[in-house]
């Protein structure tokens, strides 16, 4: 395999894993229809983990290191166990633009996280990239229309900013035990995780109904199998292979492609300023996958026309 094949394989990935996170705003809407949103993070951990049980054979070895259970517990207690808990808390707050406001903030956060834990120190391109997904996501958040309803948005907000830290640092272990660990097998341990975490929600709120309507139930196996056991192992794959802080830019395409489909299954057509701002958000991907790769920094430009002088 060249060395072309082996940098953009971990793109695809991660590209492919925020498509199916896209698509799982879609997958909600149908499967909210039969069940609570509580039951529909459980019965989607738990199908996943069945899916992990029958391809256990794609574990790979499992070489555990002393002391390597605080990281693992850690990094399934971050997500999908505190993230998913805020997020969904959030919302009862807060609108869901300022959500998806604060959402800008979580590559930012891995930067952060990345360089006081990892020591990654992000480049110039890649920098210029953030700024240019954040004031897009920051702007389509804007365009969009808010739910009325916001008893305490200050909360709300709040609950979600600390939503994106935890899965700031589940991002951060994953880099730090990906060296150590397959990605089936940190992916498979999240979905066992959660499936524990969020067992107790099955009885909280209503009972569940004896007749399922079809497309809550296609879209709950939709969530598990290609939302949980797809997406995260795709990100956790492409983690693996490239640094904590280019993983966290492909996050800033989720409202892309969560809009994206929103318009070609719901007919829900964006405006001509949220269709700007999407395409401002994607500008910001490719400075930072494409200048941080091919452009050399400001600083480096001019030390380069001194040396020739």
């Amino acid at each position: 395999m060249n060395r072309g094949t082996i940098t953009i394989l971990p793109k695809i990935a991660l590209l492919s894993a925020v498509f199916f996170w896209g698509s799982s705003f879609i997958a909600m809407k149908q499967a909210v229809l039969g069940f609570d949103a509580g039951k529909i993070i459980f019965f989607r951990m738990l199908l996943a983990s069945i899916v992990f049980l029958l391809l256990f054979r794609f574990w790979g070895k499992i070489t555990y290191q002393k002391g390597d259970w605080r990281y693992l517990a850690l990094m399934a207690i971050c997500e999908p166990g505190i993230y998913f808990f805020l997020e969904s808390q959030a919302l009862r707050w807060t609108t869901a633009g300022s959500a998806a406001t604060i959402n800008a903030l979580q590559p930012p956060i891995v930067a952060l996280l990345a360089l006081i834990l990892l020591r990654e120190h992000p480049r110039f391109w890649t920098l210029v990239g953030f700024a240019c997904c954040a004031l897009g996501a920051i702007g389509l958040s804007l365009c969009s229309e808010g739910s009325p309803y916001a008893p305490l948005p200050w909360l709300g907000n709040l609950l979600e900013f600390g939503a994106m830290v935890a899965s700031g640092v589940y991002i951060v272990l994953l880099k730090k035990l990906s060296d150590r660990y397959s990605p089936f097998f940190l992916t498979a341990l999240q979905s066992f995780a959660g499936a524990i975490l969020f067992f107790p929600l099955l009885f909280i709120g209503d009972p569940i109904s004896a007749s399922i309507p079809i497309p809550s139930g296609v879209a709950i196996v939709y969530l598990a199998t290609f939302v949980t056991f797809g997406g995260y192992y795709l990100y956790n794959w492409g983690v693996a292979r490239t640094s904590a802080i280019e993983a966290s830019v492909f996050l800033n395409l989720i409202p892309v492609f969560g809009v994206g489909l929103a318009y070609l299954v719901l007919a829900e057509v964006p405006t001509f300023s949220q269709s700007l701002m999407i395409a401002f958000i994607i500008l910001g991907v490719v400075i930072c996958e494409i200048g941080a790769e091919y452009l050399p920094s400001p600083i480096q430009f001019l030390r380069t026309k001194v040396a020739q002088r």
